[in-house]
């Protein structure tokens, strides 16, 4: 399955605040309204109707609008929802609305599109739900700031990297599971040591022999589920780089520890031979991490959504990511946006509240395809309880400890770096080098990142 389609379908598409999981052939783009019509109803909401817009398959198409349904019967405010299919055109739909006049009041958001959005001026602060606690506080790490520091979005979802291992080939080989705590990360050398102990050739030669194959490698110790931002990213923060501070003010992408953290990265295929090659894609021949686990690969680095694949899968643990100069993980999340256009403002916020409420997607959390936005859910035992019960006993303590431990979840940047997706293009034009091993990663920043520091410098999405 390709990485592309799992992730809109889950982390962008799914938003929806009642209950199922990812995947699905496309919903079409008629659009349908989905509106209480109760008289008890109407007389508390009047004549408001708002318009959501979405993306989503058929099956997320039916949970909005059973939600909707039991917002409107409860406020009476009536809901338009028209979803679009989960194929990458959402933004092209939004700018010819734009073009249009005619928003609708609140819709999905892509990471990369947000700071885009309100530059062009579009978007409404939604900090005010927060300070008056409308909306209780959210984890930091799904909370969208534009650069003077208003929130202008939460994320749907905590989705996170996480490791994924099969438990039969770790006891074959002797190895002990990964840790769930993040202070028991395993260090770089030690990771790096198991992985090569459970990379085997057709001879069954293991990596760490020196007759080892690498042309005739039969199991890999580790694959990843895509190439693009999440490990690249993730990797260049574990070495104590990044790509831009968390206050926006440090330029880190071309900083020693990045360039050595992402070399780390390309190791793994081209030096240490115990992940299979990858490019800086969306996609991964590997599938999913249930795909990966199930066939030549001990390990698998995806993320949270995949929780949701292996119900009832008792081979495959969860354990936090090794580390390098520091343990951490890096997030993503669709956010929810109200624009400044809509005619029912104070009735839109309301709406996005009760949206973006982990009450309302319980049964999507407790599949594991989501996990909280909301900062409580992850102390109160009571709402832990509520959304743990049914996820592998390795995967709760490892989502609890990140979530738990002070940065140890860092912020794509991709929600708060206004060129972001500039400097990404230009990335992507010449990493692959570095990944296959025809340059090193030093050689590749030398003749890309003058181009993106100065694209972060404008401080501008657009040119």
């Amino acid at each position: 399955m390709k990485f592309r389609k799992r992730w809109l379908a889950v982390t962008l598409a799914a938003m929806m605040l009642a209950l199922a999981g990812c995947g699905g052939s496309a919903a079409g783009t008629d659009g349908q309204a989905a509106s209480g019509e109760s008289g008890s109803a109407e007389s508390k909401g009047g004549d408001v109707t708002l318009e959501l817009l979405y993306w989503g398959d058929d099956a997320q198409k039916q949970l909005v609008e059973k939600t909707i349904e039991k917002y409107t019967a409860e406020t009476g405010v009536k809901v338009h929802a028209q979803v679009l299919p989960a194929d990458g055109t959402f933004d092209t739909f939004i700018q010819t609305r734009l073009e249009s006049g005619e928003l609708p009041d609140i819709s999905y958001m892509g990471e990369g599109d947000i700071q885009k959005y309100y530059e062009m001026g579009i978007l409404a602060d939604i900090g005010d739900l927060i300070d008056n606690g409308t909306i209780p506080k959210k984890l930091d790490a799904i909370t969208i700031h534009s650069p003077d520091q208003k929130v202008i979005g939460v994320g749907l979802s905590n989705q996170m990297e996480l490791l994924f291992y099969s438990k039969s080939k770790f006891d074959a080989a002797g190895i002990p599971y990964p840790p769930t705590k993040v202070e028991e990360a395993w260090d770089w050398d030690t990771f790096v040591k198991y992985a090569k102990a459970l990379t085997t050739d057709t001879s069954g030669k293991t990596a760490a022999d020196p007759e080892f194959d690498a042309a005739k490698t039969e199991n890999y110790g580790l694959g990843f589920t895509a190439g693009r931002e999440f490990h690249h990213f993730w990797a260049a923060n574990a070495n104590g780089g990044g790509v831009v501070s968390a206050d926006g003010k440090q330029f880190l992408w071309d900083s020693q520890a990045s360039v050595d953290g992402i070399q780390m990265l390309a190791d793994l295929v081209n030096k240490d031979k115990v992940a299979s090659s990858f490019t800086y894609t969306w996609n991964s021949g590997i599938g999913s991490a249930v795909d990966a686990l199930s066939g030549g690969y001990a390990m698998a680095i995806s993320g949270s959504w995949d929780l949701a694949n292996i119900n009832g899968n008792e081979d495959i643990g969860v354990g936090v990511l090794p580390k390098m100069k520091q343990a951490v993980t890096m997030n993503c999340g669709a956010p929810l946006v109200v624009y400044k256009s809509s005619k029912h403002i104070e009735e839109a916020k309301k709406f996005y509240a009760y949206m973006v409420n982990p009450e309302n997607s319980l049964e999507l959390l407790k599949s594991g395809a989501w996990l909280p936005n909301q900062a409580d859910w992850y102390t109160d035992a009571a709402l832990v309880d509520k959304w743990t019960a049914d996820l592998p006993v390795s995967a709760k303590e490892t989502i609890l400890s990140y979530s738990n431990t002070k940065d140890a979840i860092v912020q794509w940047p991709a929600y708060y770096v206004p060129a972001y997706l500039r400097m990404n293009t230009e990335y992507e034009k010449a990493i692959d080098q570095a990944l296959s091993g025809q340059k090193t990663v030093k050689e590749v920043y030398a003749s890309v990142m003058p181009t993106i520091k100065k694209l972060w410098e404008s401080g501008k999405v657009s040119e």
